[in-house]
């Protein structure tokens, strides 16, 4: 097996691949790409046409994609742009070691080699990982909200 090179040196997550790169990984790994399946209309709406990556990632950064259902996007475009959302955001989030661990891993953009997995099995962990990222958000607001009320109750009484 052939090692994978890059023509650029890694800075934090700043290396963006040469095509040639690209079509090296792509034979050793299997990597998604946006609208890989080629879709011309969204899944919700066959008059309108499929939303473009950019208009995804602007809507996932804004505070209000919880409250959207997102039912335009295929599958694995919904979990590459969650996926990607949350590698952004993971930092914050105020988790043990061991959790935050296994969720970045879940969050990888590309696997090891040695791990053999597919499209399929990418998709499912990545599924997995945004998801325990929301669930780990939502106890810490709760938390959060917990904690306010009982500063208000104390000063109360």
């Amino acid at each position: 097996m052939t090692e994978l090179v890059s023509s650029k040196p890694w800075k934090g997550r700043h290396h963006y691949p040469t095509d040639e790169e690209r079509e090296a990984w792509d034979k050793q790994l299997y990597i998604y790409r946006y609208n890989q399946g080629g879709e011309k209309t969204r899944r919700d709406n066959r008059s309108r046409p499929y939303p473009s990556l950019t208009s995804m990632r602007n809507r996932f950064e804004t505070k209000k994609y919880r409250h959207n259902l997102f039912q335009e996007l295929g599958l694995g475009d919904l979990v590459m742009v969650g996926k990607k959302r949350w590698r952004k955001h993971l930092g914050p989030l105020d988790l043990e070691s061991f959790p935050k661990a296994w969720i970045q891993r879940g969050l990888r953009e590309i696997h090891h080699v040695g791990d053999n997995m597919d499209g399929q099995m990418v998709t499912c962990l990545g599924y997995t990982a945004v998801l325990g990222a929301e669930i780990f958000k939502s106890i810490g607001e709760l938390r959060e909200d917990l904690r306010e009320d009982q500063k208000k109750r104390a000063l109360e009484g």
